[in-house]
């Protein structure tokens, strides 16, 4: 097998996790690098696990996205799929048992078990609040499987898919960029990009993260904006959001991932090898709004994260 190495990449995680807090992505992508080994040194062993926290909001969308990319795999194989009640009454099933791991505290013996962020630091959570997570699920669900959108999939012929929730990467000036689908097609000559929301909020404008996957396909797949079609699907409010990236706007996320490259690179004492400064060069975020909900206030800011068992909430 071959060596595992810290190599310097691009996704739009990475840029907003920079984005939001230097010392925040310095933890991330650097000093819990190699934490998966049970024998590293504390210190990095204990941010890579806290680096696997997610919010309740985050724990509804992995097992939403989950859900659908099992079916849509099911879809792609000719493999019969499950009716949306037994979907609904397993991934509610799985749900509880990660409720229970996590408050157990399991993932600081297993890291790639559930682990929620409200449980780490000791949030009050009223029972109602974990209810509406399970509500929510069922409803972006339910609400999925009744889609005309899954109807059409579900008529595609076999060799229409080209990709369900797989990371790959495409390339621009030489930096791997890192991308997942949550679905796409070809039918009829035409890329559709198909992007899952979990959320309430909608968005009106062409977003980057949908001009980022129109550059991958214009990469991978050789089609031109005149050929892709490129939709947010809103699963709680069953809403599908088209929209039509442009040449221009594929110019614009070409320059804004140059610009965010330049800027994570500025902090690296040699950019081939990935090596970062020191510690102290990533600056802390001066919005404690953002420490309170960043996975390392414990490590980083111990005093917001006592505060933290005081408030309710995720």
């Amino acid at each position: 097998m071959a060596e595992l190495t810290n190599d310097f990449t691009w996704s739009l995680s990475r840029d907003d996790c920079f984005r939001t807090c230097p010392r925040r992505y310095y933890y991330h992508y650097y000093a819990s690098w190699g934490g998966w080994d049970a024998t590293a040194p504390e210190r990095t062993r204990r941010l890579y696990v806290l680096k696997q926290l997610k919010t309740g909001s985050m724990w509804v969308g992995e097992r939403v996205h989950q859900c659908i990319q099992r079916t849509l795999e099911n879809l792609r194989r000719g493999i019969t799929v499950l009716s949306p009640d037994r979907i609904v009454e397993v991934t509610l099933a799985q749900m509880r048992e990660d409720f229970r791991s996590s408050r157990a505290g399991n993932y600081w013996k297993n890291p790639k078990t559930c682990a929620l962020f409200a449980h780490e630091y000791g949030i009050p959570v009223p029972d109602e609040h974990w209810r509406e997570a399970a509500r929510r699920v069922e409803t972006c669900l339910r609400n999925f499987y009744a889609s005309d959108l899954f109807a059409h999939l579900r008529a595609l012929p076999r060799d229409a898919w080209l990709e369900v929730e797989r990371l790959t990467t495409f390339t621009l000036d030489g930096i791997k960029v890192w991308v997942r689908l949550d679905c796409a097609i070809r039918h009829q000559g035409i890329v559709r990009i198909y992007d899952w929301k979990t959320g309430k909020s909608l968005s009106e404008e062409n977003t980057t993260q949908l001009a980022c996957y129109s550059l991958y396909a214009q990469k991978e797949w050789g089609v031109g904006p005149e050929d892709l079609r490129t939709a947010e699907y809103y699963l709680l409010v069953d809403r599908l959001q088209d929209y039509h990236v442009t040449p221009g706007d594929i110019e614009d996320v070409k320059a804004y991932i140059r610009g965010s490259v330049a800027d994570m690179a500025s902090l690296l004492v040699d950019r081939e090898k990935n090596t970062p400064m020191a510690e102290s060069a990533f600056a802390k975020t001066e919005n404690l709004a953002a420490c309170r909900r960043c996975n390392f206030v414990g490590e980083c800011r111990k005093d917001v994260a006592a505060s933290l068992a005081a408030k309710p909430g995720s």
